[in-house]
């Protein structure tokens, strides 16, 4: 049996966070990836790229990303591991699923493709998997996780900003990724869903930069609606279950803590 481990994305801000808090073997990186080819592992932790990097940094190339994918799509079998936890994104999902939601099968944006053709081949590979899929990651540091974190922390000079003031949004933050990956291991479940309640635009704007409140635009009902996935698992971390990992209450204090301009 197989006791080493490692993690897949360890030099990436959600991996720098994690391995700072638990030992692995093996911290690997693209310019070490060769490392794992040939070896067997007792746990494996993989950052998709739109996790380690972030989404909206990735759509910015997409050709890079599609060979990216297909790189380790092609030496997956090169890696044995005998439990992945795989973190991955929200976008291959419908915007109202949840765990027992199937998966996209087919998409024309290429950026979700590439999400849904990993998902699909490390699934089919490796025996145990847990699939984590987070909604949109929020990051006071580091730009490219969430256009909204990005554009109000770093607006254009004038004008109305370029987000849809109803749009609900489901920020989670990187700090907790570790105790609630950690809550779901020892369930044996196959996928998660960290859902956060959703927030609108315009309640994430009243807290990050209450400044720019009068530069949304008018609702418009063609804008997006965004996202109200739950999880069907939260009951692990709030009772009464209702589909959330906290209360709107406690998402508001968390956005009040990192994003409030008097927080350094």
């Amino acid at each position: 049996m197989a006791h080493e481990t490692a993690f897949l994305g360890a030099g990436t801000v959600l991996g720098q966070y994690w391995t700072k808090r638990r030992y692995f073997d093996y911290l690997i990186n693209k310019e070490n990836f060769q490392l794992t080819f040939g070896r067997s592992f007792r746990m494996m932790v993989y950052l998709d790229n739109a996790v380690a990097n972030g989404a909206e940094n990735v759509k910015q190339n997409i050709e890079a990303d599609t060979r990216a994918t297909n790189y380790l799509l092609n030496h997956l079998a090169d890696i044995k591991p005998e439990f992945t936890v795989f973190v991955t994104t929200c976008d291959m999902l419908a915007e109202n699923a949840d765990e027992n939601t199937p998966t996209l099968e087919h998409s024309d944006d290429p950026y979700v493709q590439n999400r849904i053709n990993l998902y699909r081949e490390l699934n089919r590979q490796y025996g145990r998997v847990l699939n984590v899929h987070l909604p949109e990651i929020a990051s006071v540091t580091h730009r490219g996780f969430s256009s909204i974190i990005d554009t109000l922390l770093n607006p254009p000079a004038k004008g109305k900003l370029p987000l849809a003031p109803l749009e609900m949004h489901q920020l989670y933050f990187s700090q907790r990724i570790l105790g609630d990956v950690e809550r779901c291991i020892p369930l044996g479940i196959p996928a998660i869903i960290p859902a956060m309640p959703p927030l609108t635009t315009t309640e994430i704007t009243e807290i990050v930069a209450p400044q720019l409140v009068d530069r949304l635009p008018a609702f418009d009902p063609s804008q997006p609606m965004g996202s109200r996935r739950s999880s069907i698992h939260s009951f692990q971390w709030l009772d009464p279950k209702d589909g959330y990992l906290v209360t709107k209450e406690d998402q508001l204090e968390l956005l009040k803590f990192y994003f409030a301009s008097d927080f350094s």
